[in-house]
């Protein structure tokens, strides 16, 4: 297959030779996951004796609206080439890859190590200390080894996105804003409105700055892109969802799964430890990130979630679990930033 092969093109034993199986094999299809803007499939082998093979095949979306958002951001682009480039280089647990493609016209499939069976913590709980704290030693684990690359950073599919996309965002971004208030006017309250609209008229303020140590980030490290326990237990935690790969400060990544993986409580309980130990994690990687830079950029990341999540409810397929996943996501995001004073933030960066 020359061009990139569809999920029903995918023949037993074309996939067999991807995974250096021998024999004849029967092929199972099974859709799988509840991604929005792609979708995923369990492609398993059973041989003469009974014996399976699965793996998992991700693919583009069969939805229009998330198919065009994620054309429109490069997300297809970016997820394809950090398994081709990026991911053996990382000390995080991802998926061992199989196959890897993607063409000009955005069509891509990934074959991916299946990690199953593995435990699944539903987005809307809470994930209690030890479990954060792993997460953080895996967000460690990219940061650390990505900081300071600078001929990395400007790889076409990192920071040539970012400088594609910043045009697009400034022109686009005040509108889904509004779009977002018009949409979920009966779902939050007043507070909450007169918060995202704030940020709606501080986008420019929030995206104004240098990063201390930039390196590659996740983007959306958050429960929902976690497997816990996977493969029976063999794996404490595995990676997912790498669509959202940018360049930036390490404090995205870190405000962004605290605020929206714990609890509001357990935050407030728990932030100040989990911080310091994602910093000592940090310094096992030679990346000396300062404890008052830190704060000063986590206070600003608490704003992550809410301004990718107000644009995301628009421009992905909408769904009943979406939606409740959005509005959950961003309450935690703007009680954070209240706490942290982000908003405070901003300002004395402006005026420094």
């Amino acid at each position: 297959m020359n061009k990139v092969p569809q999920i029903a093109d995918v023949e037993a034993s074309w996939l067999a030779a991807r995974l250096g199986l021998e024999g004849e094999f029967e092929l199972d299809v099974e859709p799988v996951g509840s991604g929005q803007v792609a979708n995923c499939y369990r492609l398993t082998l059973t041989d003469r004796d009974g014996a399976a093979t699965s793996v998992i095949a991700k693919a583009p979306s069969l939805d229009e609206t998330s198919r065009s958002t994620a054309s429109m951001q490069h997300l297809y682009l970016r997820e394809t080439s950090f398994y081709h480039v990026l991911a053996q280089n990382v000390a995080t647990r991802t998926p061992k890859c199989f196959f890897v493609q993607h063409d000009e016209d955005d069509n891509f499939l990934l074959l991916l190590e299946d990690m199953s069976p593995a435990r699944i913590v539903d987005q809307f709980d809470s994930l209690d200390l030890e479990t954060a704290k792993n997460g953080l030693e895996h967000l460690a684990g990219l940061h650390g080894p990505t900081t300071g690359l600078d001929e990395l950073h400007g790889a076409t599919w990192l920071g040539g996105v970012a400088t594609s996309l910043k045009p697009l965002y400034e022109a686009v971004l005040p509108a889904l804003f509004q779009e977002f208030l018009e949409r979920y006017v009966n779902e939050i309250d007043d507070e909450t409105a007169a918060f995202i609209r704030r940020l709606g008229e501080n986008l420019s303020a929030f995206s104004d700055y240098d990063a201390y140590a930039p390196c590659v980030v996740h983007g959306d490290f958050r429960t929902d892109n976690l497997l816990f326990d996977a493969r029976d237990a063999e794996v404490a935690l595995c990676v997912v969802d790498w669509q959202t790969i940018g360049v930036a400060s390490p404090m995205l990544d870190v405000a962004y799964f605290l605020t929206t993986s714990l609890s509001v409580a357990d935050r407030e309980a728990h932030e100040e430890e989990l911080l310091a130990f994602y910093l000592e994690q940090l310094a096992v990687f030679g990346v000396d990130l300062p404890l008052d830079v830190a704060r000063s950029e986590f206070a600003r990341y608490t704003l992550q979630p809410v301004v990718m999540l107000v644009c995301a409810a628009g421009l992905v397929e909408r769904t009943e679990r979406g939606d409740r996943m959005f509005l959950s996501m961003i309450d935690r995001g703007i009680r954070a930033a209240r706490a942290w004073d982000a908003f405070g933030e901003l300002e004395r960066h402006a005026s420094a």
